[in-house]
């Protein structure tokens, strides 16, 4: 048996960084060494919040909001007790693995239940483009809500929603208010590769060295490039990310995990 591990808690935004790059996630989470992070779309964060007020009190009447109802008809706003902690930004709706000892969370903007009982995620974009699109991180994102709701045993429809605040510049000026078009898109959630990719991303948080950089990572290079700014890494990571053949799917995953003495959070 196993030494006792740490907790570890991994954010729908961390285990995308793990995708993205193992080695940037690993430093991020054991040494503090972040990608810069974007500029802050306080613009998006606004409509987030008014969109939430005016879908809540179609849910207090007990109906869908125009841009739903002309689309979804057998389905209602969800009500439930856990919304509010699901919708919170630090605690969302989680599914905590016992034998990684490791949580996965992510907060959703809203969910639908349908007649059947099933739950879909909805979640609010804003954007001024154009064009409408789904880019892979949105489909991602809906994959891992719908896998913890799932977790969590919930049914889950087989169907996630955006919904879409699109800015209206046809107006000709400002006029002191900024129009925006609702448009309804739905996408097919694919749960299957949540699991495999969250146990992977536990099993390099607990690592002591960080993977190598196999692919192209703008950011590690800098790393690398700024020198031997701390001793842990002057090995510039030639650990390798752990392989099948080291029991990364097979052997029991108990046997998997190496102790540690801290627990390891990841926030949204």
């Amino acid at each position: 048996m196993p030494g006792k591990f740490s907790s570890i808690k991994l954010s729908r935004s961390s285990l995308k960084l793990f995708q993205d790059c193992p080695r940037c996630f690993w430093l991020d989470l054991h040494h503090k060494v972040r990608r810069p992070p974007g500029f802050p779309y306080t613009l998006s964060i606004a409509v987030d919040f008014l969109v939430k007020q005016e879908f809540d009190k179609y849910r207090r009447q007990g109906t869908l909001p125009p841009v739903l109802a002309r689309h979804i008809k057998d389905a209602t706003l969800y009500d439930g007790p856990e919304l509010p902690q699901w919708r919170d930004n630090f605690k969302g709706v989680q599914h905590f693995d016992e034998d990684l000892n490791a949580m996965l969370y992510g907060a959703v903007d809203d969910v639908l239940k349908f007649a059947d009982g099933s739950l879909a995620v909805i979640d609010y974009k804003s954007s001024g483009a154009r064009e409408i699109k789904i880019y892979d991180d949105y489909q991602k994102q809906m994959d891992i809500y719908s896998y913890i709701l799932a977790r969590n045993g919930f049914q889950t429809h087989p169907e996630a929603y955006f919904v879409f605040y699109q800015v209206d510049k046809s107006g000709g000026g400002f006029q002191n208010a900024l129009p925006f078009i609702e448009q309804l898109k739905a996408i097919k959630v694919d749960k299957s590769w949540v699991g495999d990719v969250f146990e992977q991303a536990v099993m390099v948080a607990r690592r002591d060295t960080p993977p190598d950089l196999e692919t192209p990572c703008e950011h590690c290079i800098y790393v690398q490039k700024a020198g031997a700014f701390m001793p842990a890494l002057k090995n510039e990571g030639n650990a390798p990310i752990p392989s099948e053949s080291e029991g990364l799917p097979t052997k029991s995953r108990s046997s998997r995990i190496a102790a540690a003495s801290e627990p390891i959070v990841l926030a949204e």
